[in-house]
């Protein structure tokens, strides 16, 4: 997981630089957000689900995780740690490690029904450094959420997968290659076929968007990676959204000011991170405020409810 945002606020002024400010009003989220959505944030304490308005902070995982995918509303999360080992995490909160993928998980996706982890692996470190491309290839290992069952689809060819991804159908898997573009796994078939597409156009969704389904509304950076803050474009809407003044880059500083600006469900509010923390906007006043202390803010769905006892 990344954590360097938490720490850029710390390190601008010892390199000379100068983090800026925003000079929206800013106000606790809780004075302005009237609208209920869960989020999954990283935060020092680990992942953690917290309202929009800043409430209801509940720590999942603890920071020693890192997360690599998860279904719309967390109840199943697939995680590594410093060492690439691959653990998964169902809905009654129990970590379990997969050994058979210890030190070698390489990029991991969720399938849409939240039932399988397709996994690729990097190379086998362990190795001297001059033959791990010899243990570079693109097998993929299918994991059950449920009973930790591996299945392991041979390889095709000695070539590193650098990106992974599902069909929104769950029919197929995309496989980005180190040199090879893109390819298409069929599950059924098991054939390895060259993608036409870009791989975003046909990968399930995940995460939040900068730009708004219902209205076309975008978030976009102003300055240099957001240096002087976000605007509002799109049908309609033209107007600075948020504003940073004072953000000066000092010896080597190329981190971006703010990060990730995603809209909330209804596209009244936008989320973005800007030094060490979360920060929630009203798309339609300009106000401000800080949700908390973390950074990649993903959307949460509800779970859906319980059966009833027959």
């Amino acid at each position: 997981m990344r954590r360097l945002a938490l720490l850029l606020a710390a390190i601008l002024p010892a390199c000379g630089g100068s983090p800026g400010r925003i000079t929206n009003e800013q106000r606790a989220p809780g004075a302005f957000v009237t609208e209920r959505q869960s989020f999954l944030v990283g935060t020092p304490s680990g992942l953690t689900r917290v309202q929009l308005d800043g409430s209801g902070a509940q720590s999942l995982v603890p920071p020693s995780y890192g997360l690599l995918a998860m279904n719309a509303d967390a109840s199943v999360m697939v995680l590594g740690d410093k060492d690439t080992n691959l653990y998964v995490r169902d809905g009654s909160g129990q970590i379990r490690r997969v050994p058979q993928l210890d030190g070698r998980v390489g990029s991991a996706a969720l399938s849409p029904d939240g039932a399988r982890v397709a996994v690729v692996r990097h190379a086998d470190f362990g190795q001297p450094q001059g033959v791990w491309s010899q243990s570079e290839d693109d097998a993929v290992w299918l994991v059950d959420v449920r009973t930790l069952a591996v299945e392991v689809l041979p390889k095709s060819r000695n070539e590193l997968v650098t990106r992974l991804a599902w069909e929104r159908d769950g029919k197929g898997l995309l496989l980005g290659m180190f040199s090879s573009g893109t390819l298409r796994l069929d599950l059924a078939t098991r054939a390895r076929t060259p993608l036409g597409k870009d791989l975003a156009e046909v990968a399930a969704p995940s995460g939040g968007s900068a730009t708004c389904a219902a209205t076309g509304a975008r978030l976009e950076l102003v300055g240099f990676r957001g240096d002087e803050g976000i605007d509002l474009k799109g049908p309609g809407a033209a107007r600075r959204l948020v504003t940073v003044v004072g953000r000066k880059r000092g010896f080597h500083d190329y981190q971006a000011t703010i990060r990730n600006p995603i809209f909330a469900a209804s596209c009244r509010y936008a989320l973005f991170e800007f030094g060490a923390a979360l920060w929630v906007v009203d798309a339609e006043k300009g106000v401000v405020g800080k949700v908390i202390e973390g950074y990649e803010a993903r959307p949460l769905r509800a779970a859906p409810a319980s059966a009833p006892a027959p």
